[in-house]
């Protein structure tokens, strides 16, 4: 009895002795698996046909179809008042923040007083942490802070190609 005890406590130390895998690999795998996990929700999710204009939906599907992993995100950076509450997403370490208004028309009437290089209604004063990626389609705003620039180019193609014209 004292023997097997002693054999597997033994074994039990020399295993996790040697068990010395790097916590960054760890961390990095288990945020993989996440990822990959929400891919995949989005992928499973029925379809819904297309209207036209972006919603939430939308955009985190033509995310996903881009080759990024999107994940909803609450915690929204300072951003400047659009008259629309955004919503967030997080694409790697980047915030991407969208506004998504009622149509095309509303959008313009916003972003009309936009510096499209900083996102910035009028001459006020700049409010992102990092220089932002302005993307702008139909009844969409999207600013991206941070993000590497293959994330950047990535967003703003996924964006800019528009979405399908609504069946008829």
């Amino acid at each position: 009895m004292q023997r097997s005890l002693f054999l597997c406590l033994t074994v039990a130390v020399v295993t996790t002795a040697c068990s010395s895998e790097d916590p960054r690999a760890v961390r990095a795998a288990r945020d993989r698996r996440g990822i990959e996990a929400v891919a995949q929700e989005v992928r499973a999710a029925p379809r819904a046909s297309s209207t036209g204009r972006w919603d939430e939906a939308q955009l985190t599907q033509r995310l996903v179809n881009a080759g990024l992993a999107p994940r909803p995100d609450d915690s929204l950076p300072a951003h400047p008042d659009f008259g629309v509450r955004p919503f967030g997403v997080r694409v790697g370490k980047a915030h991407l923040l969208a506004w998504v208004f009622a149509d095309s028309l509303k959008r313009i009437t916003v972003s009309v007083g936009i510096d499209t290089l900083t996102a910035i209604p009028g001459a006020r004063v700049n409010a992102w942490a990092e220089p932002p990626m302005f993307v702008m389609q139909n009844n969409l705003i999207a600013v991206l802070i941070g993000g590497s620039e293959r994330q950047r180019e990535r967003v703003r193609l996924a964006i800019e190609a528009g979405l399908a014209p609504p069946r008829k």
